[in-house]
């Protein structure tokens, strides 16, 4: 089940994460697309990665995917949370229509490069 956080994309893309977090917080900002894109692209395929390591330890099994629809809810969920009810009510958040567009483009890729049966191998 661990399998999952071992995966290559999801080491680089929390340590990304985890870089410009803490840069942020220094109030060290980056180039705009990284600054404010780069995290949305980001977040299925954490979120996701994080998803299948949970789904994995509830089924018992290295061979578990998650189902699309679990991957289309993690995309209507951020979308409708952070970019149409957050901006309503805190001004700390602004509605983007390209978040969205990121959103969409990290749960491709994290259908198509991550969400994949983890190769078990067995030596005779």
């Amino acid at each position: 089940m661990r399998k999952a956080l071992l995966n290559y994309w999801f080491i680089v893309f929390s340590i990304l994460w985890l870089i410009i977090f803490t840069c942020t917080k220094l109030h060290f900002y980056f180039w705009w697309p990284i600054q404010f894109y780069l995290i949305d692209l980001m977040a299925i395929p954490i979120l996701g990665t994080l998803s299948l390591v949970f789904y994995r330890w509830i089924l018992q099994t290295e061979k578990a995917i998650l189902p699309l629809w679990s991957i289309a809810f993690l995309f209507i969920s951020l979308s409708l949370i952070f970019e149409w009810y957050l901006p309503k009510y805190n001004s700390r958040y602004v509605a983007d229509v390209w978040d969205i567009l990121m959103y969409l483009l990290g749960a491709i890729f994290f259908i198509v490069t991550m969400n994949k049966k983890s190769e078990i191998k067995t030596y005779r």
